[in-house]
């Protein structure tokens, strides 16, 4: 009894102090008012009213994840208050469009309020924008039954094409709605157990424009279908609206690096990254593109290491840095980044593998007699003379330092690399099946092997085993699964080939190479 009767003097304490806040609120800016409802919070958790009114202050400053938040808490607060429930629902259409989520809210309302002649018209609504006209026309049918007059029901079904009935004012029958005060958090009436602002006006019937989500959605439906070039077509109109949409230019840029427009790939990867530079996923593909399609080293390096400053446990940046420190002969600053690879995932066989290749090199690095330089310069200058393709070049020296490092698995794999560009594909069989001796732990060096067991030797059943292997250990390796894909067609088995095309599109479905391979068998 007396723990009844002190809840309710909480209750009472509380919505006293709430008229105060929102009496006051009607003088304050938009984020004062939402400090001191949040503040409200703090000591009264359970205040639906709060919540439905911090939503309606969120929705406008532009926070929709917040606002979806309180939304929802209120109507699970208070889940029979029909404003709350309106709210959430037209929250649901309007700002994220889930249609089936409104409507089956919707719903739930007039299951309860039959007669809301709001909620018919809300329903008329949404059917008629997801194509359902029947429903539409029984919604809006309904409410011409309870409210002839209603002119935007009346609008409706004439576009519909339904009967009208002749307008009567005796044959209305109208339920009470909610008042609609013009502020978003309104004063609470001694009178009146509580009064709300909705967050949106009653949906008019009218197809309103579409905003840049809806068309980035669309466009990656497009993508998702394998329409590729329709997608980019897509992307490009929505950038023509919203040139300040991100993730548009972001999207854009990766469909035109697929196509190999790496100019547009690069304007675009540009753009998304200056107008969010806080977008990590924006930030990387541009370091990417730059890395690996544009061979721009230095600029990619500064971008990894921006994003490595506030993202300091990013195995995908911390392995890229290091490939370039390995790229340019810096064996040492590779030998941090990979360790730091180890301390975050010390089962990281890649990074341990490459890790133990470069500290096996250090230890046999001898003095080149006839130039004088170490083993890491001399392989600095055969990766540039490669980059320029001066390849017999770049094989002479290589087989220097091979000869001088016999047990430095990334010299011979490399020497695999050179030879067999060179058309030396015996040479190439040696060289990876020495570095896959030497550093079994290696996914490169093991793909390398199996890619030229199968395309160039005819070994295919030593690939599968090969890709088989690597399978099991990198089961979401979208190289292997590739590869695996590739090989399974080869040899006609193109249900498992089609087995590893999905797993791959599960993980990447933008892409279109094994989008169109799996096409190919179906």
């Amino acid at each position: 009894m007396n723990q009844l009767t002190l809840q309710g003097l909480v209750v009472i304490e509380g919505r006293a102090t709430y008229e105060r806040i929102i009496t006051a609120s009607r003088d304050m800016e938009s984020d004062e008012a939402l400090r001191h409802i949040q503040n409200f919070l703090k000591i009264y958790p359970e205040f639906a009213q709060a919540h439905n009114d911090l939503a309606v202050l969120y929705y406008q400053a532009g926070n929709s994840l917040k606002a979806l938040a309180h939304y929802e808490k209120a109507h699970k607060l208070d889940p029979t208050n029909i404003t709350y429930r309106k709210n959430l629902a037209d929250f649901y259409f309007v700002e994220l469009e889930w249609a089936d989520d409104a409507i089956q809210t919707y719903l739930d309302i007039l299951k309860d309020n039959p007669f809301d002649v709001e909620t018919l018209n809300a329903l008329g609504t949404i059917s008629v924008q997801i194509g359902r006209r029947e429903q539409a026309r029984q919604y809006f049918s309904r409410t011409l039954q309870l409210d002839s007059i209603n002119s935007q029901a009346r609008q409706a079904l004439q576009q519909l094409g339904g009967q009208l009935p002749a307008p009567t004012q005796s044959a209305q029958i109208s339920a009470p709605t909610p008042p609609v005060p013009q502020s978003a958090v309104a004063p609470l009436a001694p009178s009146q157990q509580q009064v709300y602002a909705p967050l949106h006006k009653q949906p008019v019937y009218h197809e309103p424009p579409k905003g840049p989500e809806q068309l980035h959605r669309e466009a990656l439906v497009l993508v998702n279908s394998g329409k590729s070039g329709e997608a980019r077509q897509a992307l490009q109109a929505l950038l023509a609206r919203h040139p300040g949409y991100a993730p548009g230019h972001n999207d854009l840029g990766v469909l035109c690096q697929q196509d190999g427009d790496l100019i547009q790939a690069r304007r675009h990867q540009e753009e998304a990254y200056r107008l969010e530079p806080g977008n990590l996923n924006f930030q990387k593909n541009l370091a990417d593109l730059l890395y690996i399609a544009c061979g721009e080293t230095e600029e990619a390096l500064k971008l990894y290491v921006t994003i490595l400053g506030s993202n300091p446990r990013d195995i995908e940046v911390l392995k890229a840095i290091s490939n370039i420190c390995l790229e340019t002969g810096k064996q040492d600053d590779a030998c941090s980044f990979l360790e730091a690879i180890l301390k975050i995932e010390p089962w990281n066989s890649e990074a341990r593998g490459s890790l133990a290749a470069i500290l096996e090199s250090k230890k046999n690095v001898q003095t080149a007699p006839s130039v004088g330089r170490s083993s890491d310069e001399i392989y600095a200058e055969v990766q540039r003379f490669a980059q320029q393709e001066r390849l017999n070049e770049a094989h002479s020296l290589l087989e220097e330092l091979v000869h001088n490092n016999g047990s430095n698995a990334l010299f011979h794999n490399d020497l695999g690399v050179l030879r067999y560009r060179l058309g030396d594909i015996e040479g190439a069989r040696r060289a990876y099946e020495r570095a896959v001796e030497l550093q079994p732990s290696s996914s490169n060096f093991r793909k390398n092997l199996a890619d030229l067991y199968f395309a160039e030797l005819g070994m295919t059943d030593d690939a599968i085993h090969i890709y088989l292997d690597l399978f099991r250990l990198h089961p979401r390796d979208l190289e292997i699964l590739a590869g695996l894909g590739q090989i399974c067609t080869a040899v006609g088995r193109p249900e498992e080939a089609k087995s590893f095309y999905r797993r791959a599109l599960e993980i990447e479905p933008w892409n279109a190479d094994i989008r169109t391979a799996l096409q190919g068998l179906i």
